[in-house]
């Protein structure tokens, strides 16, 4: 559908390309026909008059004899005879409402003035439009140098910022690799601490142990210190009762010279407080009779 619009458009076209030659060409000729014609001229001749009208034998456009059948017309624009066959067309004078005969030839030269002043009116239209397209051409080439300006600018900037967040992100990312050194270093360092807490609990609970082994073992000093102390205080009571009951018998002195070594021996042991100044005897000296003590 569209090269058929596109074909009837570019026959179009060139229909009023060669209308508008041959109407420049043939414009001189026809302002000067029209110019030395007493019909467009300031004559007050009438237009019925046939003086005005050039009587000739043939026609002006195809050259044919007048005869009965092909009648003899006039041209009201020219005054030239023609034909009933190049005469059909009807025009108006110019300041006149009425229709008068007009040939072809005149008819023709009327067509040309009129593909003229379109054809000029079309070139102003188009000079007008070349002219509003330059301006928009120079406006949107304004537009574009600004814009590709500010592009320029905004890529430079974006390039700058992102030059920056670079150094930013490498910046950061440095203090990120910094700071988990540090967390791994306290990371061993926690880890030792855990290891030295444990062995430190481990110690604390041996210790623990220890003290409470040594609590027990106090006690039990605390215990067998007070059986001691409670023995040694029984003997003495058992010792000062045996000293009253010996106050009447033999000193000790005595008693001791007739003691066997063991029994010494025991004597010494329970009564060291009270025999320390007194010499013990060698073994093999007198140790035949026993005193006992009820």
């Amino acid at each position: 559908m569209s090269e058929p619009k596109s074909r009837s458009r570019a026959n179009s076209e060139e229909e009023r390309k060669e209308n508008s030659s041959i109407a420049e060409s043939s414009l001189p000729n026809f302002v000067d026909s029209v110019a030395s014609s007493a019909l467009f001229s300031a004559s007050t001749i009438s237009k019925n008059g046939m003086s005005e009208f050039k009587q000739s034998p043939k026609c002006l456009v195809c050259n044919k004899k007048f005869t009965l059948t092909s009648r003899r017309h006039h041209c009201r624009f020219c005054k030239e005879s023609v034909c009933d066959l190049h005469s059909m067309k009807r025009r108006c004078f110019p300041g006149d409402n009425e229709k008068q005969r007009i040939c072809d030839n005149c008819d023709k030269e009327f067509v040309k003035e009129e593909v003229r002043k379109e054809v000029e009116e079309e070139v102003a239209k188009l000079e007008k439009q070349v002219q509003h397209a330059r301006e928009v051409n120079e406006k949107l080439y304004k537009e574009h140098y600004e814009k590709t300006a500010r592009v320029n600018q905004l890529e430079l900037e974006l390039t700058k910022a992102e030059r920056i967040q670079k150094q930013k992100e490498q910046a950061l990312q440095d203090k990120l690799i910094e700071e988990q050194k540090k967390g791994n270093s306290a990371r061993q360092q926690v880890d030792e601490l855990g290891k030295y807490l444990d062995e430190s609990r481990k110690c604390e609970k041996e210790m623990i142990e220890k003290c409470e082994g040594t609590e027990k073992q106090l006690e039990m000093l605390k215990n067998q210190t007070e059986s001691l102390r409670e023995r040694r205080t029984e003997l003495e009571g058992q010792i000062e009762h045996l000293n009253s009951r010996l106050k009447g018998s033999l000193p000790l002195d005595q008693v001791r010279e007739i003691m066997c070594q063991r029994c010494r021996s025991r004597l010494n042991q329970t009564y060291k407080p009270l025999v320390h100044d007194v010499p013990i005897p060698e073994e093999g000296e007198d140790d035949g009779s026993v005193v006992e003590n009820d």
